[in-house]
Order: structure tokens, then C-alpha cells, then sequence
């Protein structure tokens, strides 16, 4: 029945705002209704009660176009369909967007959680490193002055026979044990005569620093 029927007539006769309900729609019918029924018309006239019972016919036929399309629709013509609509689309908009907002909530939160495990990481390999690398760097400190400070304290290459023991000690330093002429260093020794160096013994465990000169110290360099 609504497609034979001007709805934008429907609010024109009713008098109803764009978006009414479809209450609106049943008080403005009785409303009306009331007014044009012939029981309750004032001039009895043939010509009276019969405009009168065709505006009754126009406003029932309004009426009913108007609840027919509510029945299929859920709504009124008109300004309420735009309504609705946009109503439509504003929740079809928040059901697409709800899914997408929990897994980047759910993203984010991952991240953090392995930018937290990688600070704990790096915090303890940082703890755990500190304490060896401070011995590190301490600890080759007292074994490379050693060699520097012998090398500046004897101008001689190694013992040669016929040396005094003053020298032999400058050279190699103070032997470990002493008996009678001998002098040990280890499982290496001396011996001396008269208080010069006759013959010795470089343990391969203990090595002597020797000299590359072969000839016998001789007897001035020893005064």
C-alpha cells in the first residue's frame, strides 16, 4: 500500500516533525481522527459527513502506509531514515574498529615486555663483567714493569765465565740458595772460584740469562 501513497504526505496531514516516532505517528492519528469522525461532527449535512468520511478515509489510508513501512523497515520515511542510517554506520564503524584496537593493545604490549627483558639482559651481563674487567686491567700492570726495570738496572747481555759475583748478581739478581761457591736459581746453578764465575748450568726449567760472547771476562772489567 506505501508505494501508491505520498508519504512526505504522511507528516504534511499528521503535522509531524522529521523524525518523529511511531507513537508521534499514533496520537497524531487519533488526534486528527477525532476531529473529522461523523459521530462527533457539529453540522449534519449530507455534504459535511460526506468530506467528512472521505478525509477519515485519506488520514486511515496515511496511517496505514505509514505503519506498513514501520513494519518493514523499523522506522518512519523520511528524515529518521537518515538517522538511522548513520546510526547504522556509526556502530558497523565501532565493530570494525573495536578488533583492531585489542591487537595493537596486545602488540604494544609485547614490545614493552622485550624491551624490558632486554634492559634486564644487558643489566646483568653489565654486573656480571664488571668485577673481571677491573682485574683485567690492574692485574698486567706490576708484569710489564718487571721486565722494563731489569733491562734499565744492567747494561750487561748475560753472564760470561771469569765475572765477578757483583756482576753476576746484577745480571740475574740474587740466587735462590747459596752453598759454599755455588749458587742456585731453581734447578740452575753457578759455581764460582776465587769469586769469579768458573761454570754454571741453565736448566731448561730456569733458563740462565748467558751471554752471545763467548770470550772469558776479562780481568779489567772485573776491577
Amino acid at each position: 500500500m506505501s508505494r501508491h501513497v505520498d508519504l512526505l504526505r504522511l507528516y504534511r496531514e499528521f503535522q509531524l516533525e522529521p523524525g518523529a516516532s511511531v507513537d508521534d505517528l499514533k496520537r497524531a492519528y487519533r488526534r486528527h481522527v477525532s476531529l473529522v469522525h461523523p459521530d462527533r461532527l457539529v453540522a449534519k449535512d449530507p455534504i459535511s459527513q460526506h468530506l467528512a468520511n472521505e478525509r477519515l478515509q485519506m488520514l486511515t489510508t496515511l496511517y496505514e502506509a505509514g505503519m506498513q513501512f514501520h513494519r518493514q523497515h523499523g522506522r518512519l520515511p523520511g528524515a529518521a531514515a537518515v538517522r538511522s542510517e548513520a546510526h547504522s554506520e556509526s556502530h558497523t564503524e565501532a565493530r570494525v574498529s573495536a578488533p583492531m584496537d585489542a591487537p595493537a593493545l596486545r602488540s604494544s604490549h609485547r614490545r614493552w615486555w622485550l624491551l624490558l627483558m632486554v634492559a634486564a639482559v644487558l643489566c646483568g651481563y653489565w654486573l656480571l663483567s664488571d668485577q673481571p674487567e677491573a682485574e683485567l686491567i690492574s692485574a698486567p700492570v706490576p708484569v710489564r714493569a718487571v721486565p722494563v726495570a731489569v733491562k734499565a738496572s744492567s747494561a750487561y747481555d748475560g753472564i760470561r765465565r771469569g765475572m765477578p759475583k757483583t756482576l753476576v748478581t746484577e745480571i740475574l739478581g740474587a740466587p735462590i740458595s747459596m752453598d759454599k761457591d755455588r749458587w742456585y736459581y731453581g734447578p740452575s746453578w753457578l759455581r764460582f772460584e776465587d769469586g769469579k764465575l768458573v761454570e754454571w748450568y741453565s736448566s731448561p726449567l730456569r733458563r740462565l740469562k748467558v751471554s752471545r760472547n763467548a770470550a772469558d771476562w776479562p780481568d779489567a772489567g772485573a776491577g
